[in-house]
């Protein structure tokens, strides 16, 4: 047997260096694992304390866990010790002081950066974050750019356009909106205000110019689309809303008024856990608009199985004595009537059947208050008098036949909406056909029986709710009443 060569073992040593550490911090940040990549930078930084690349990347992983002082530490080093001309960094602490709502350092810092490198790589951010901070900058607060001497003039328009919206003079407060966009075309705000009114006179086409007009000057703003959204969410055309959502729930938002707003949205489009998220970093001094602010805030904490905080949320919106309704009104979902888009689908709709259900659904909606308080579209004028019967549930005694035929009718579906056939779209089919029997009937002149309400209610159950004459008994505690349909 061949004695095996022995050979003296090779150990190869290995230590690793500072770009080891970085390059698997860079991929750990890739990864969105920033605790991990916090650690391996600090090993690096250990290693080479005064390279400038890994304090700059470990800067912009602190902002990513909130430690946003820490982070402008390292990035201030870098520009005082290490390399003034990594100028990137005065971009990376301006966006750290606005996280920090620190606006006015936010916006010199991202103004020093514009100034040493104008076509840098953070150019199109930096642009953003300015006009960001500048939309939201206090009147009062006196900065050394040419917005604000644009906001202080604006300021003069300010006691005449609130004068004109006490006294509900919205021509005059349009006409104000319009000369502060014609003298100052880049002041943002006139044009979400002027579109706001614009809609709540339904001058729809006019609301529209206005927010394409902004949008096209100031493409991507995001009160803009906000309004936008809003306005194709309240008219039901759903694709538009949705896409314009899309855009908008990509939006990460720094100032407290955008994150009022965004929140606000979020919950408008069912998704609370982003609510909630930025509802709770919502200062409550910081509110701008409070009703709005109380009531989704009430809502995703329903949604989210937090009751106990969504009565409280309720009850501080009752106390803005905006609404009549005092009766906490969230439901679980799935009925018709707790679904905004639904409704609003059902209110859009020409046909005379589908938009009495719409207006009936509205009537007893938990999710009235939102729509008829923050639709900016909100408008009655086009409803029959008996729909207005119907939403007010007949508080005018009704005399015609019709009407008071309806009124035997919402009993019905009151009673039956309970437990039996709750307003839903697989129910829906019932709802419509019951309704145009009513209009048959009182066509032909022929007066319901009030006394005679369970016996018809069986009636409708079998004719149109696929119950048989037994079941239809037993719900209703009476036999079925023979009407002559049509």
């Amino acid at each position: 047997m061949k004695k095996r060569e022995s050979r003296d073992a090779k150990v190869i040593h290995f230590f690793p260096n500072s770009y080891f550490y970085f390059e698997r911090g860079i991929a750990a940040f890739r990864e969105e694992k920033i605790k991990e990549a916090i650690e391996y930078l600090e090993r690096a930084h250990e290693l080479e304390p005064r390279e400038p690349v890994v304090m700059c990347q470990l800067a912009i992983c602190y902002t990513e866990i909130g430690q946003f002082r820490k982070s402008n530490q390292f990035l201030r080093y870098i520009l005082e010790n290490l390399d003034e001309n990594m100028v990137y960094c005065y971009y990376f602490i301006a966006n750290n002081f606005a996280y920090m709502k620190d606006f006015r350092r936010a916006l010199q810092y991202a103004k020093r950066y514009q100034e040493l490198d104008s076509s840098g790589e953070y150019k199109e951010e930096a642009e953003d974050l300015i006009q960001l901070l500048l939309e939201e900058t206090p009147i009062g607060v006196a900065l050394e750019n040419n917005f604000a001497k644009a906001e202080q003039e604006f300021y003069q328009y300010k006691r005449e356009l609130n004068r004109y919206l006490a006294e509900e003079d919205s021509a005059s407060a349009c006409q104000v909106l319009e000369k502060v966009i014609d003298e100052k075309p880049n002041f943002w705000p006139a044009y979400n205000q002027l579109a706001l009114l614009y809609f709540e006179d339904l001058r729809e086409e006019e609301g529209l110019k206005i927010l394409y007009r902004l949008l096209d000057r100031s493409p991507g703003n995001l009160l803009g689309l906000a309004d936008l959204f809003v306005y194709h969410y309240f008219k039901a055309h759903k694709d538009e809303a949705e896409a314009l959502y899309e855009e908008l729930k990509k939006v990460v938002p720094i100032l407290t008024h955008h994150k009022e707003r965004l929140a606000v949205l979020h919950a408008m489009m069912e998704n609370y856990t982003l609510a909630e998220n930025l509802f709770m970093d919502i200062v409550d001094l910081e509110v701008t608009d409070r009703p709005c602010f109380y009531y989704y805030r009430a809502k995703t904490s329903f949604y989210l199985g937090q009751e106990e905080n969504a009565r409280e949320y309720w009850q501080q919106f009752l106390n803005c004595d905006v609404y009549e309704r005092e009766t906490f009104p969230f439901s679980r979902k799935g009925e018709m009537a707790h679904e905004a888009p639904q409704i609003l689908m059902e209110l859009c709709r020409e046909d005379v059947l589908d938009h009495f259900i719409g207006v009936y659904a509205l009537s007893i909606s938990s999710v009235r208050a939102e729509l008829l308080l923050f639709n900016p579209l909100f408008e009655m004028s086009n409803w029959s008098y008996l729909e207005h019967l119907v939403f007010t549930d007949f508080e005018y005694l009704p005399e015609g036949i019709l009407e008071r035929n309806c009124k035997c009718l919402i009993q019905i579906w009151n009673k039956l909406g309970d437990d039996i056939l709750p307003l839903s779209i697989s129910n829906l089919a019932f709802y419509k056909e019951t309704l145009a029997t009513i209009f048959h009937l009182s066509e032909a002149e022929m007066v319901l029986d009030e006394e005679r309400l369970m016996g018809i209610s069986a009636c409708f159950l079998v004719r149109f709710g696929g119950k048989t004459a037994s079941e239809a008994t037993q719900i209703c505690g009476e036999e079925p009443f023979e009407l002559p349909f049509p």
